[in-house]
């Protein structure tokens, strides 16, 4: 479907696929059928020309859900062990599973979340599934046996997958190439600040409580008000479900006129279509998986690196490791190293992201003599910044633990660690929402499968790897593979463009 925007510049085969092969789009038309479009580039019912006050609220609301359904990540990281005691386990592997199984479920259900986003719209999706996921957190806190718990969070998870899968297509809804790299910048903050905060406030509440229910019981509050708030004040921002909605208020008003929607066809036809294109994206699109394996990458060291809170600050040591003895409740505080690197992380994109873009986008206008249509490789700068950051605040925070530096020097270091993840996933973010445009929802599910589930792998064997290795080894492990990472950025900057004409009409 065409978008009749004037910040929408149409775009060359070589960057997009055909029309008729993006949408599953019957052929079978009425050739005197009215085709319902947007009135002119400055109509006001399209998302991208909405007042800021309207747009700004929509990212609120959205980027409250990503933040919650993160926070329920980790919140139960200080509890693992009254959850043992509870259910009276002896595995170092059992404890975690509720965190592992979540991790899963958020995994998992973008599969199905980004899908009927593409045909029912964003709005219904966000609402059902926070709405469904208070529900199943109402059932983690009452349940009173391990299996039930384990199966509850995953299930939790599935439906909470909506806020972190959906949030970067819904501001690509709102915003011009140009004009995203803020909001995406405010949204980046809570799939990477979330983890830190539940840390923080899981915490606190098993030192206030002496038990790990109530951390569910908080989680199930704030879902509950945040359902109700997205229920009140969001509205839908996917253009194609604004137009058919546009179609059946005609088609009313005038029944004897046949009206059609471009890239219109039947749900369950667009849904047969639609089910697996997060996977063929993953599996068959060159720019999507490397972009999903460097996501993966940036979650499971902030998973593993919540692991490593819990054993470096926590008031008894653990496997033979050194500890700081802070007490169960300020434990959690020591999330706040990265929490706070990540905070000037979103500062930093939030000052510099548009710019760059549209600086990196008049220097191609300069040097080829054509404006750029669209170019999601002038994200990739900050990216390549980010990238290099991160191994340094692994290095810094692992070692300074191993010879029991004093705790503000180690926190410094997982503050440059949470800069560099935090700047990295925004500027992935964007790319992908850049790269795909109509259907950014299916790739950014793609990428959350993937990083999910290596988060919850991380999240299972990061307490052997610093077992075995020790703060400063396993630290050093972890920053060699990401500087394994770093030349992807610059290869992607070369030949982008060339991998984005990959096979994309027959995967989309």
């Amino acid at each position: 479907m065409i978008l009749a925007d004037e910040k929408l510049q149409p775009e060359s085969s070589a960057s997009s696929p055909d029309r008729s092969e993006k949408s599953p789009v019957s052929e079978r038309t009425e050739p005197d059928a009215v085709v319902v479009d947007w009135d002119g580039p400055n109509d006001p019912e399209h998302p991208r020309n909405w007042t800021n006050g309207r747009k700004w609220l929509n990212v609120l609301l959205i980027s409250l859900q990503g933040t919650l359904s993160p926070i329920a990540s980790t919140i139960l990281t200080l509890g693992v062990f009254d959850i043992a005691l509870e259910f009276r386990l002896t595995s170092p592997y059992t404890p975690v599973l509720p965190i592992a199984f979540y991790l899963v479920g958020l995994a998992l259900g973008p599969l199905g979340v980004a899908p009927c986003s593409e045909i029912f719209g964003r709005r219904p999706v966000y609402t059902i599934c926070f709405a469904i996921f208070t529900l199943l957190n109402v059932g983690c806190a009452l349940v009173h046996n391990m299996a039930g718990l384990v199966i509850l969070r995953f299930l939790a998870g599935v439906a909470g997958s909506a806020g972190p899968s959906l949030g970067g297509s819904s501001i690509g809804d709102l915003f011009s190439h140009e004009e995203r790299g803020k909001a995406q910048a405010v949204y980046g903050l809570g799939p990477i600040c979330g983890p830190v905060l539940g840390g923080v406030i899981g915490g606190f509440i098993a030192y206030g409580t002496h038990g790990w229910r109530w951390m569910l019981w908080v989680v199930t509050i704030a879902a509950g008000v945040v359902t109700c708030l997205a229920v009140a004040f969001q509205k839908e921002t996917y253009a194609p479900v604004l137009l058919r909605r546009r179609k059946r208020v005609l088609e009313k008003k005038n029944p004897e006129t046949v009206y059609w929607v471009e890239g219109e066809a039947a749900a369950p036809q667009v849904f047969r279509q639609s089910i697996l294109r997060p996977l063929r994206l993953l599996f068959f699109s060159p720019i999507c998986t490397f972009m999903s394996l460097y996501l993966a990458l940036v979650f499971g060291l902030l998973y593993l690196h919540m692991v490593t809170i819990t054993l470096l600050f926590s008031s008894h040591p653990e496997y033979n490791l050194y500890s700081y003895h802070w007490t169960h409740g300020t434990t959690g505080l020591g999330f706040l190293g990265a929490g706070l690197g990540a905070f000037s992380g979103v500062a930093f994109c939030m000052k510099y992201s548009n710019a760059s873009y549209r600086y990196f986008a008049a220097r191609h206008a300069q040097k080829t003599g054509k404006a750029p249509t669209r170019m999601p490789e002038f994200r990739l700068p900050f990216m390549q910044v980010g990238m290099v950051i991160v191994p340094i605040g692994l290095l810094i925070f692992g070692w300074t633990a191993e010879y029991h530096v004093h705790w503000m020097v180690t926190l410094m270091g997982a503050g440059i660690l949470g800069l560099g993840m935090v700047t990295a996933y925004i500027c992935v973010q964007a790319y992908l929402v850049d790269a795909f445009e109509e259907f950014a929802a299916s790739a950014l599910a793609a990428a959350v499968v993937v990083r999910f589930v290596v988060a919850a792998g991380f999240s299972v064997v990061g307490f052997q790897l610093y077992r075995r290795l020790g703060y400063g080894w396993g630290s050093t492990l972890l920053a060699m593979i990401c500087l394994a990472a770093v030349p992807i950025p610059f290869l992607l900057g070369r030949y982008g463009p060339r991998l984005r004409q990959v096979g994309t009409g027959a995967i989309v």
